[in-house]
């Protein structure tokens, strides 16, 4: 359905592309999560074609204990509808909390959950092996528990690369892992309270520590590693 590539990204260069992405940094996130997110190349690592984003302790802080990296295209790249496939090499360890996802455009003036979220990926180190798939709408949220969302255990998902693709249409949003189908999320009765997928969204990629949902941070099990090796967007 999605034929045109237009946007691939395969990391070659030693630097992230400024016309792509975008690096956030803060202390305080939402999920009750532990860490700072910070523009540290401990933290976002480019080599051989590859971008490794690490969660990792940081003793000399006193302000955080845990420093992590999250990467966005807002602004940069933002897309409605296609198909988008990540390579990708997941994290290990007990608290880490690793997500590949999609927030909208408009969030700044459209607050959270009425403006919608698309979860292609998401697993906690707690609950090794359970990979997750979800939307979130103002009426259908993690908050009010009524989220649409799936979850299998993936036997060996955590060993070596895989390919989490979504396949978004103004209809449906599926969800797939190398290729093999796990869920189609239809949109039934079509609201903007229940379906806000019809406007550009961007990507984000980065690992949480701890949080509500993390839970308990194995300081032992740290680093966290997350290895994206490609991206590709069809349209």
């Amino acid at each position: 359905m999605h034929k045109n590539l237009v946007f691939k990204e395969i990391f070659q260069n030693p630097t992230l592309d400024e016309n792509s992405w975008v690096v956030e940094v803060g202390d305080k996130w939402h999920n009750n999560e532990a860490q700072c997110y910070v523009n540290d190349p401990k933290n976002i690592q480019l080599s051989k074609g590859n971008l490794r984003l690490v969660a990792d302790m940081n003793p000399s802080s006193q302000k955080c204990r845990y420093q992590s990296a999250r990467l966005n295209t807002k602004g940069k790249k933002e897309f409605q509808y296609g198909t988008f496939i990540v390579k990708a090499k997941l994290p290990q360890g007990k608290g880490s909390w690793p997500a590949i996802w999609f927030l909208p455009f408009d969030i700044g003036k459209v607050r959270w959950p009425k403006c919608g979220e698309i979860d292609l990926m998401e697993t906690v180190g707690h609950d090794p092996e359970v990979i997750h798939f979800s939307l979130h709408t103002e009426t259908l949220n993690h908050i009010l528990k009524t989220q649409r969302t799936y979850f299998k255990k993936v036997e060996g998902i955590l060993e070596g690369f895989h390919d989490y693709k979504m396949v978004w249409t103004e209809t449906s949003i599926s969800f797939y892992i190398d290729e093999i189908l796990y869920v189609t999320f239809d949109a039934k009765d079509k609201t903007e309270a229940t379906w806000p997928f019809d406007k550009p969204y961007y990507l984000i990629l980065n690992i949480a520590v701890g949080g509500f949902w993390g839970g308990e941070v194995v300081e032992k099990e740290m680093p966290y590693i997350m290895d994206i090796a490609s991206i590709e967007v069809y349209q």
